[in-house]
């Protein structure tokens, strides 16, 4: 009995210094972000302004960022009347941050595939959503290597 006692003791000392975090939770920037110049699709670079603003601070370290940006729909397969059945979207970014007398290059790539809709007006909804759920994972990605440049 004495030697459960003691040994639930040693653990709650051991355990109670930890301090658990996710490794890969999204972490804000101590950096101010300035964006240089933007190039690409309009609606996906607008976002990842946004975006890259709301974490950005007020710092005396500052990193600049050049974004060009890609986005392709490709048809995958088709029917036996020729009518498209699956399609896969693309999403490319290139960024060039730069910091100091550093500079660093990164790529981001995302693929997303799905069936087409019949509904012509939702298909445009749903590939505007995945459209906005890629630049949302381009930017966690993103903003993880920015926290490691």
């Amino acid at each position: 009995m004495l030697k459960k006692f003691v040994l639930f003791i040693i653990l709650v000392f051991l355990t109670s210094g930890c301090d658990y975090s996710p490794i890969h939770s999204i972490k804000t920037n101590n950096t101010e972000i300035k964006i240089i110049s933007m190039s690409g699709d309009k609606e996906i670079n607008n976002y990842l302004s946004k975006e890259l603003e709301k974490k950005s601070k007020a710092s005396s370290e500052k990193i600049e960022i050049i974004i060009n940006t890609n986005f392709s729909k490709r048809i995958l397969a088709k029917d036996t009347k020729s009518l498209a059945t699956d399609y896969e979207l693309k999403l490319i970014g290139n960024f060039e941050l730069k910091k100091d007398d550093k500079s660093k290059s990164i790529k981001i790539t995302e693929k997303f595939r799905y069936k087409n809709l019949n509904d012509n007006y939702e298909q445009k909804n749903y590939e505007k959503m995945i459209k906005l759920n890629l630049a949302q994972i381009i930017i966690s990605k993103l903003n993880l290597r920015i926290n490691n440049f």
